[in-house]
């Protein structure tokens, strides 16, 4: 996505500053907090017609790399959901990860393996509770927490990677196989 100048997107720019400000070697186990705070003040502080969020909402896409910081790793995704979209139970490996709702309602539940994990390819989980993001709620997913997502209304929602899924180890749940693969 092109984001244009700083004036045109000024709250996702500010944004950027201060997560990049905070983030020094991003080990601080309290990283995860302190940028979900910045990414709060982003969703309830911007306005629909700054470009970047207006473009995101018009285009409609399910994935949309907002940002990607090349000397820190971290990605700033915007994802726009039909009703009812959803992914199965998965983790972030060794990545935690923000959800935040700018429009609409998400919500999302997270588990616990029951079983003792011995058997590849096999897992058992338990749902341990349902969180309902509505605008302007972010919560973190820290390293090898199991969630899954559903749209439960239309919803613009922002994701921050705290590093690149893509080149990291984790997994997706299959509850009625009860099965666990690589993502």
């Amino acid at each position: 996505m092109d984001l244009g100048t700083s004036q045109e997107n000024i709250s996702l720019n500010n944004h950027i500053a201060e997560v990049r400000s905070i983030w020094d070697d991003g080990n601080d186990p309290q990283l995860p907090f302190k940028v979900k705070a910045l990414l709060e003040k982003l969703l309830t502080s911007t306005s629909p017609q700054e470009p970047w969020i207006a473009n995101l909402i018009k285009e409609g896409l399910p994935r949309t790399e907002l940002y990607r910081d090349k000397e820190r790793g971290f990605i700033l995704m915007g994802h726009v959901h039909e009703k009812g979209h959803s992914n199965p139970p998965h983790d972030h490996g060794p990545c935690w990860v923000l959800y935040g709702v700018y429009h609409g309602v998400t919500e999302i539940t997270t588990y616990r393996r029951t079983d003792d994990g011995k058997v590849p390819g096999q897992a058992t989980l338990k749902r341990k509770e349902v969180h309902r993001l509505t605008p302007g709620m972010v919560l973190p997913y820290l390293p090898g927490e199991i969630h899954s997502t559903l749209a439960a209304e239309h919803s613009v929602v922002l994701r921050f990677l705290s590093c690149d899924l893509d080149k990291v180890k984790r997994y997706r749940s299959d509850l009625a196989g009860q099965t666990m693969s690589l993502a």
